[in-house]
């Protein structure tokens, strides 16, 4: 090997050395709500994420403020970002997704899995009637033109309301509270059945992912 070419291997060695030594990276990934912690490389439970919850990132060379990245949506809402730790607010999840961190640069760090956990219901009012999830036994009457309003978690920004397998329910008001004082609990969608079928259900979807459904009755009315 001639001196000059032993000059290159070294030249080549420094700069993958370099490279490799300041890339982007995420070390950890923790949920302030559920106090999950993933470690990469290490974790074999994957944290679970809804729409509202805090990420805190943990990590080397991230750089100055750029995106957090969750699925093929938008990005997380940053709250604080250093070279090493980066907290934000989810706005979105899908399943089969990945955390990852997007610099300034445009420099991509390594990604990391979770669980996108589905929306869920927990009660819905229609008129003077409520129907507890898993507790009621009564059912409440829905028919085209009714307003429904739900309540649960994990809602986010904004999806649809099904109540049979026909057109979906008209969107009065989705988590009115989210601009101001986002939360993955105590949502509230307010909607108006477009159509109603005896025997079916009220769900939301946010991001391809269903609730647990709700049912209600139009039977004898």
């Amino acid at each position: 090997m001639t001196h000059a070419n032993a000059s290159r291997l070294v030249l080549l060695g420094l700069l993958l050395f370099s490279i490799v030594a300041h890339s982007q990276s995420i070390t950890r990934v923790a949920v302030k709500e559920t106090g999950c912690s993933y470690t990469v490389g290490r974790s074999t439970t994957q944290c679970s994420l809804a729409p509202g919850m805090t990420l805190i990132i943990t990590g080397k060379n991230l750089g100055q403020p750029g995106i957090v990245k969750l699925c093929d949506c938008g990005p997380a809402q940053i709250q604080t970002w250093t070279a090493s730790k980066i907290v934000a607010q989810v706005e979105y999840v899908t399943p089969n997704a990945a955390v990852a961190v997007e610099t300034i640069t445009g420099a991509w760090s390594n990604s990391v899995p979770y669980v996108a956990l589905a929306p869920v219901i927990t009660s819905i009012d229609v008129g003077t009637c409520t129907f507890v999830a898993n507790q009621s036994t009564k059912q409440c009457v829905i028919l085209p033109g009714a307003e429904i309003t739900i309540h649960g978690k994990y809602f986010g920004r904004g999806g649809q309301v099904a109540t049979c397998d026909c057109a979906s329910a008209t969107i009065i008001s989705w988590d009115p509270d989210w601009t101001t004082h986002a939360s993955p609990y105590n949502d509230t969608i307010v909607a108006t059945a477009t159509d109603a079928v005896c025997g079916s259900s009220v769900s939301v979807e946010v991001m391809g992912v269903w609730s647990n459904p709700v049912p209600y009755t139009t039977c004898g009315y």
